[in-house]
């Protein structure tokens, strides 16, 4: 089972703070595979060069947050025919536990990991790729322990769960970790729209086109809000 999990809104009070993970099963060397062709051939495009937007794709990659339309519209499109589970839990900071960010970051990923060894605790192993960064080198080293304490917690005893083995990768290496990005962008814009509920609003719609694939949306304020067994509709 491979992870790829990611954060969002980090150190920016005005978005909420998510962390995520997207669940690929045993094609995930497939879905990488059709993520870098995509990105091969949208870089390949002599007519995008000079946008800012594109000249940012073509060196770091999909990202939600700078990929232009003509980016971002065939990426979407990809990810709407792969098949994987997405997971998030996300706060306005005030439900969990810590002081700084990267406190609370690591609350949640600990929260969010144990669950998922619970959830998979027949699997051997839990492969999570995260995405390399100063500040998540020295949480991901703490979470193994952590996380499987918290899961050992929860259930009230010691019990058999998968091996947590984590890997810190670049971008670069893992262009598959994009998935989870554009998940959690579509996610924020309809959180920070109010949670809309009407088609006429475009945060709901671009939410609505992922929530097929969302397994869990909780908030440590509220408690689930979407689930595959409890969709908005």
């Amino acid at each position: 089972m491979r992870l790829l999990m990611d954060e969002s809104g980090n150190g920016n009070a005005s978005q909420p703070l998510i962390v995520g993970a997207v669940e690929l099963g045993d094609d995930a060397d497939d879905v990488e595979q059709r993520v870098r062709n995509l990105y091969e051939r949208l870089s390949a495009k002599s007519s995008f060069v000079g946008h800012p937007g594109f000249d940012e794709f073509r060196k770091s990659g999909f990202h939600s947050s700078t990929d232009p339309l003509d980016v971002s519209a065939p990426f979407l499109e990809l990810i709407r025919g792969l098949f994987f589970r997405a997971y998030m839990v996300q706060t306005n900071r005030t439900g969990v536990s810590g002081n700084t960010e990267a406190e609370r970051i690591e609350f949640m990923y600990v929260k969010l990991l144990s669950d998922l060894l619970i959830r998979h605790r027949n699997e051997t192993e839990l492969l999570c790729k995260i995405e390399q960064s100063e500040g998540m080198s020295a949480i991901s080293r703490r979470l193994p322990d952590s996380a499987s304490r918290q899961a050992f917690k929860t259930l009230g005893k010691v019990a058999s769960l998968p091996q947590l083995k984590i890997v810190m990768v670049a971008k670069s290496d893992c262009m598959s970790m994009a998935i989870i990005d554009y998940v959690m962008s579509a996610t924020t814009r309809w959180l920070q729209a109010g949670r809309p509920t009407s088609p006429k609003d475009w945060p709901y719609r671009g939410f609505r086109e992922i929530e097929p694939f969302v397994s869990l949306l909780y908030s440590f304020e509220q408690g689930r809000i979407s689930s595959r067994k409890e969709p908005l509709h």
